[in-house]
């Protein structure tokens, strides 16, 4: 594994609220705004090195509420669809669980939630069967006491047990189904999959199975990558690579140096118009995870600008790599040849690159690669570029 990408807020989208799933079991796809999902998306990520693919799939709205609780037909056919896109490229991918109301981490709906998710993995499992150690399931995205005071700050005893034990009751189902089931790799997370003390010192690893992955997430520096109230900053200073120095540790000591594989299935920092700064601290971050051994999988949701979560790189619609030079510091920070492709167009005109028979590096593109006498070069599509 290289590093990642995620198909954020497509196939994980619910609009059970607003939309007529009875109508048209695939519509869910598109109605948080991103376009429908086509292979090219993941080709495009994959000249830029990317080899993991997450794609988080919500199935409530795409199951029976009665016994067994029938996948329909249709959601199950593209949720595979898209799965291939990226398999077929011999890409790994994760499918998961995602964005679900009915597995929330509460004693009262437990043994409703086993239920469910075992009837849901034993589909899915039977679906994929045949599918070699490239495709990852993974159990649960982000399980948690929603909209409690404990959230998001490490849970407590009733969120910890709930936890493991839908953890437990998926290993379960996946390990007893057919095909190369019984082998394949699972993900599994701690308590909201929270890299913080309290949810990692309450998470149950089950032993006697080497194929098992732990799931964290990690938007660290927090008030630098996902902050986006009062205490947010726009510069990656000492102080956040001290923070974020005490998250990648604290996974290391944690699990990595005790031989327990991890696997970041969601990281990022957020746009606030500063590109260069984000470039900055993908570099120091791909270099500090890479050196533990955990593959990393940026969580692109398609939101570039607004007041949300604007974690986007991959413009889908124009197939553009938006922030080139971010890009660039992943492939850095990994020890990769440095070659981005498929970048936005260069919006800088004359610059003093085109003197020299240079194109200017694309807005977005501050990434600086070499610099000589004549100023600082980046990367775009393959050749060297100017930046302004």
């Amino acid at each position: 594994m290289k590093f990642g990408w995620n198909l954020g807020n497509t196939l994980d989208a619910q609009c059970i609220g607003t939309l007529n799933y009875s109508k048209d079991q695939t519509a869910s796809e598109t109605c948080w705004g991103n376009p429908k999902t086509t292979e090219d998306m993941f080709k495009v990520m994959i000249d830029n090195q990317f080899n993991v693919f997450r794609i988080p799939t919500t199935w409530s709205g795409h199951f029976a509420d009665e016994d067994g609780h029938k996948i329909d037909e249709k959601w199950m056919k593209r949720v595979h669809e898209v799965v291939d896109y990226a398999y077929n490229n011999g890409a790994f991918v994760i499918l998961n669980i995602h964005h679900e109301t009915w597995n929330h981490a509460f004693s009262e709906t437990l043994e409703t939630a086993k239920v469910i998710l075992a009837d849901i993995w034993n589909q899915i499992a039977e679906e994929f069967k045949d599918y070699n150690e490239r495709l990852i399931f993974e159990g649960l995205n982000e399980p948690r006491k929603n909209d409690t005071p404990v959230e998001w700050n490490g849970g407590d005893k009733e969120g910890w047990d709930a936890v493991n034990a839908m953890n437990e009751v998926f290993l379960k189902t996946i390990r007893a189904s057919g095909g190369n089931n019984p082998k394949r790799h699972l993900m599994i997370p701690p308590y909201a999959a929270a890299t913080q003390e309290n949810s990692f010192k309450n998470f149950k690893y089950p032993g006697g199975d080497d194929k098992l992955i732990v799931s964290v997430h990690n938007y660290a520096p927090y008030n630098f990558a996902l902050n986006n109230g009062d205490g947010a900053v726009e510069t990656f200073d000492a102080q956040g690579k001290k923070d974020l120095d005490w998250s990648i540790s604290l996974i290391k000591k944690t699990f990595t140096d005790k031989g327990i594989p991890v696997i970041m299935g969601e990281y990022g920092a957020m746009n606030r118009d500063n590109t260069e700064e984000r470039a900055k601290w993908a570099e120091y971050y791909m270099e500090k995870v890479t050196a533990i051994g955990v593959p990393q999988v940026w969580w692109d949701n398609g939101i570039f600008e607004g007041t949300g979560e604007r974690f986007g790189l991959l413009d889908r619609k124009n197939l553009k790599i938006v922030y080139p030079s971010i890009v660039a510091a992943l492939q850095k920070g990994r020890g990769l040849e440095v070659e981005v492709k498929h970048a936005a167009e260069a919006v800088a005109e004359g610059c003093w690159a085109t003197e020299l028979g240079f194109e200017c590096c694309s807005e977005g593109n501050t990434r600086v690669v070499a610099t000589d006498e004549n100023g600082k070069w980046g990367v775009e599509n393959g050749n060297w570029c100017g930046i302004p």
